[in-house]
């Protein structure tokens, strides 16, 4: 029996207008809701920012936010797990070691870099609704969660290889083809899952994934049940028991319409 079914965000339940099927979403969540289903948000991006993609039922569902490090049910936050001192430093540290753009994700907001320009922090808009603009991220007043660096495809799977090489004390995972996810070791989606699991009595084997990334590598493993788009990363596909459609073709609500129906 199904309890819960969890999806990540980009390039899985959006396509690439970042656009999903909002009345054919709305028509599943009444069955979930009828069949006492849990739909979980999951995903690298701010809370703020996943809320606002579901207008109509926001408050009812929940969301693991930034791999794991907040969970949230509507607008409650109901755990974090942020970076400690020592990690944030090392983490800090990276960043001016390597000529990469980064963004710092923290419970209060997320923040770019003036020196990275404008044109990077309007893209940046598209994954955090809440982001400000500094001139460098120490003494930032904030829970931090996580560090990504924006890095080519081409160059992202051997600086991967290397800062985990270099820095074994630090969780990095492919946010996507083109980003690096730096966090606390061990912290990933499944975490949250795993939150949820224990506090609604919820076993893993009752729950379904969906996800393309590096980042959602822990929570297709955990899952009874777990889905990678054909678009995914091989990693991910690896790591799931399915391979499906792309976004575009809305693979990952179609299957869940099949899983309710």
């Amino acid at each position: 029996m199904i309890k819960l079914i969890a999806t990540d965000m980009d390039g899985t339940w959006l396509n690439d207008q970042k656009t999903y099927d909002e009345e054919l979403f709305l028509r599943e969540f009444k069955i979930m809701t009828e069949k006492n289903i849990k739909f979980v948000v999951a995903s690298g991006n701010q809370f703020e920012n996943l809320y606002l993609r579901f207008p109509h039922v926001a408050n009812k569902i929940y969301y693991i936010a930034d791999n794991g490090a907040l969970v949230a049910k509507g607008r409650q936050v109901i755990h974090v797990n942020s970076l400690s001192h020592s990690d944030l430093q090392t983490i800090l540290q990276i960043t001016q070691q390597y000529d990469e753009k980064a963004t710092v994700s923290g419970l209060a907001s997320a923040y770019t870099l003036r020196k990275n320009g404008p044109d990077f922090a309007r893209e940046l808009k598209k994954y955090y609704e809440k982001l400000l603009v500094v001139d460098d991220f120490n003494n930032l007043n904030d829970q931090i969660f996580k560090v990504t660096f924006d890095v080519s495809a081409e160059k992202m799977p051997h600086l991967l290889d290397e800062l985990k090489r270099k820095y074994p004390q630090i969780g990095f995972v492919s946010g996507s083809a083109t980003s690096i996810d730096m966090s606390t070791k061990g912290m990933n989606k499944a975490e949250g899952l795993k939150y949820l699991g224990s506090k609604y009595k919820i076993n893993p084997r009752e729950m379904v994934a969906f996800g393309d990334s590096g980042n959602d590598v822990g929570m297709l493993k955990y899952v009874g049940n777990s889905y990678a788009t054909g678009t995914a990363l091989p990693i991910a596909k690896r790591a799931a028991n399915h391979v499906i459609g792309s976004s575009n073709d809305s693979a990952v609500q179609k299957e869940i319409w099949h899983m309710l129906n």
